[in-house]
């Protein structure tokens, strides 16, 4: 009997210590692990900033595609087969144009530059002027009013424009009135930019 209990209690202490180590290696990984997360996270907070794959340019902002007077100077990327015409009323006559993604450049007089277009969607209007002004935007537009003598339609009015791509447009031009107008072409891109072109129509 007392073999007995001398065994179980030995079991027992056996057990325990077998528990204790266990619970100690358990531990110790645990401890490993948050020692190397720590340090894993001081290495990355003291690291440099690379940009371009280089420590040295971590202060460099590269410049971005706007430039002054973008959205407000007329950036000439329309471009009308006439410039001038002459119909009579009731007669119905054809402008073709184009206009381009055209390339420009952002950046430091030396060092470094930013290439960028004069993409995106674009949306083409029609508007009349009480003379042939090629001015700011903002000069400009106080004195453009809706077209009325004239029967205007632009066709396509809207389309998405890719860098360097060039998109071809027709202006469907029916004479109501008989008089001189100054007919504007208009594109307004989604990114803030606008380009004109503008045709003098003589209607007798």
């Amino acid at each position: 009997m007392k073999f007995t209990h001398f065994f179980l209690l030995l079991s027992l202490i056996l057990i325990v210590i077998a528990g204790s180590l266990l619970i100690s290696e358990r531990h110790q990984k645990t401890s490993l692990k948050a020692d190397n997360e720590k340090y894993n996270n001081s290495q990355s907070e003291s690291a440099p900033l690379e940009i371009n794959g280089g420590a040295e340019n971590a202060s460099r902002v590269e410049p971005e595609c706007l430039h002054p007077g973008y959205g407000e100077i007329n950036m000439h990327s329309i471009e009308l087969s006439e410039n001038e015409l002459m119909i009579h009323k009731g007669d119905r006559a054809v402008v073709k144009g184009n206009i381009t993604g055209k390339e420009y450049h952002v950046g430091e007089a030396v060092g470094s530059k930013n290439t960028c277009y004069y993409e995106g969607c674009v949306a083409l209007k029609a508007y009349l002027d009480p003379e042939a002004s090629k001015s700011s935007w903002s000069y400009m537009q106080r004195k453009l009013t809706k077209v009325e003598g004239l029967d205007i339609k632009i066709i396509p009015q809207k389309f998405c424009l890719k860098p360097n791509e060039t998109m071809e447009f027709q202006v469907k031009i029916n004479a109501q009135k008989a008089g001189t107008y100054y007919l504007y072409i208009v594109a307004i891109g989604d990114k803030g930019w606008k380009s004109w072109d503008v045709i003098k129509i003589e209607v007798s």
